[in-house]
């Protein structure tokens, strides 16, 4: 029995891979890199890019036995430092941006840390530290209707989205991307407060991205594609838990006609549980569907039962369920999809998603618009240098989380709302999901460059805010808040220095949905990473 066991030990050590991250969205865009090789054959084929962060061995195991220190049986590594500066002129803009908060002004956010391992147990510390300075800034006026202002307040009221952020400048260290994990040949097992990203989108995700800061949570995940007769799956549990921002917006938002309409928020934190599963099917080459679930409850208002602790096994259609609209729980769920074509070096996927239950599995079919948000985009890589691999990337992506028509007769609410769960789908004051925030609709299309440690791109964005809101407080057509932007960005490596420039510049056509009260947003970015 002894031996036996020392040869499963022995089995699982030898098939551990290095357990380090890379964090979502990395300064470096290995991530983005990473997934056009994959497009130019180069990259695994079996590697979905739909659930991050993604391991660093199967992408790049240069830089996994880089700067290691070996003393005995612990592996050591200095982790990047990473210094993130940036200045909003006139509004708050941007989102993937993790612990940062959406601030006008200047804000920095410092990183740094050390990952460990020993044997499968591997300890990965990057706390990050996050400095805003968070002037005040033009909000929703009071000025206006007692129905607009009413409407306004009901989005105020059912998600913890504070406007502004605060009324002081802002500083927090916090533990950023780090974890401590239980790697057994291609799955791992641990706690960490790592961003996540889940889906096919590059610009938005429905269920979760890096806007807002991560979250402590348990997860068991695939570190590597698992391949099995029928094809590959990727796969992570999370059980997590969501904190509010403990702000909130101006008194005076909430008084109209001299009546307080504010609804306490409790102070309760809210338990999340997610899954989210991918399929590469033997017989398809390139494509990966999957699905995306998450359900949130108040831990007050939590049983003891496995069902509470993991209610993404329960049933989608209430028909099924018993009581569920007693649990008072919260629940998005999405299909998606991403279909790989190497040899056109082309790329198109999707994800449509749902903020509610279905009734019955007929109900979905009739309705299947109900409370639906979704996202679609394609990239395509053109060969301008095939001997130093620099190519041309175009993207475009369109995401709308407006409400559809069948609003009409069954009102769903705007995404990340809720009624019961007054914090919304957040964590401290964000969304988790896209960060355009309820009711909003992005169309992006951007054209990059990218040679071996450089990249440079251009970016054309439109982006309509909380269109549920315009269309229950106005009913006139011609003021609708739209944002027009012109993105820049670059990336070069210089030895062990790695540089990112951003430059944003932004109309803002009727602002604050007020008609002709255009502004003009500019956001300077830049970034550092350096490896000692």
């Amino acid at each position: 029995m002894n031996i036996k066991f020392r040869i499963i030990v022995f089995f699982l050590i030898s098939n551990t891979l290095l357990a380090q991250n890379i964090p979502v969205g990395s300064i470096d865009m290995i991530e983005q890199r990473s997934r056009n090789e994959q497009l130019l054959s180069n990259g695994n084929p079996f590697i979905s890019y739909t659930l991050r962060p993604l391991a660093l061995n199967p992408i790049d195991t240069t830089q996994t036995n880089a700067n290691e220190i070996h003393s005995g049986k612990i592996i050591t590594k200095v982790l990047p430092i990473t210094l993130t500066q940036q200045y909003n002129t006139f509004a708050p803009y941007g989102w993937n941006d993790g612990s940062m908060i959406p601030a006008k002004g200047y804000q920095t956010l410092l990183s740094a840390g050390l990952f460990a391992q020993y044997g499968i147990l591997s300890v990965q510390l990057k706390p990050e530290y996050v400095y805003a300075a968070n002037p005040d800034y033009e909000t929703f006026p009071l000025t206006e209707s007692s129905l607009a202002r009413q409407n306004y307040v009901n989005y105020l009221n059912t998600t913890d989205l504070p406007s502004p952020y605060g009324d002081q400048s802002y500083s927090k260290l916090n533990w950023g991307q780090s974890n401590i994990s239980i790697a057994i040949n291609k799955f791992s097992i641990g706690l960490s407060t790592e961003n996540l990203w889940w889906g096919p989108g590059t610009r938005n995700s429905l269920i979760i991205s890096n806007t807002a800061t991560g979250f402590l949570h348990f997860t068991f995940n695939t570190r590597q594609p698992v391949e099995t007769f029928i094809g590959s799956f990727e796969g992570q549990i999370i059980c997590g838990k969501l904190e509010g921002s403990n702000i909130s917006s101006p008194k005076s938002e909430f008084i109209i006609d001299g009546i307080d309409y504010e609804i306490p928020k409790s102070n309760d934190w809210r338990y999340i549980n997610g899954l989210s599963i991918n399929y590469h099917p033997k017989w398809v080459p390139g494509l990966f569907v999957g699905l995306n679930r998450t359900i949130q409850v108040y831990r007050n208002d939590m049983s003891s039962s496995f069902s509470d602790y993991m209610p993404i096994f329960a049933p989608f259609q209430k028909k099924n369920t018993t009581n569920e609209d007693a649990k008072n729980r919260d629940q998005l769920a999405s299909l998606f999809f991403r279909w790989v074509m190497k040899e056109s070096k082309f790329e198109f996927y999707g994800e449509s998603g749902w903020n509610d239950h279905s009734a019955t599995l007929w109900d979905l079919f009739e309705s299947p618009e109900h409370s639906r948000a979704y996202l679609f985009g394609f990239n395509k890589l053109f060969m301008l240098n095939k001997t130093k691999n620099k190519y041309l990337k175009v993207n475009f992506e369109t995401t709308h989380l407006e409400q559809s028509a069948d609003r009409i007769v069954r009102p769903a609410g705007a995404w990340y709302m809720h009624g019961i769960i007054l914090h919304g789908y957040t964590n401290k004051g964000e969304v988790l999901g896209a960060g355009i925030g309820p009711g909003s609709n992005l169309q992006t299309l951007d054209f990059s460059v990218w040679e071996k440690d450089k990249v440079w791109g251009v970016q054309v964005e439109r982006y309509a805010h909380n269109m549920d809101f315009y269309y229950d407080a106005y009913t006139d057509y011609n003021h609708k808040w739209v944002d027009l932007s012109l993105n820049t960005y670059a990336y070069r490596k210089f030895g062990d220095l790695g540089v990112q420039a951003k430059l944003n510049l932004s109309e803002m056509r009727n602002y604050q949905w007020q008609l002709e009260n255009n502004k003009l947003n500019v956001q300077f970015q830049i970034s550092l990473q350096y490896q000692l």
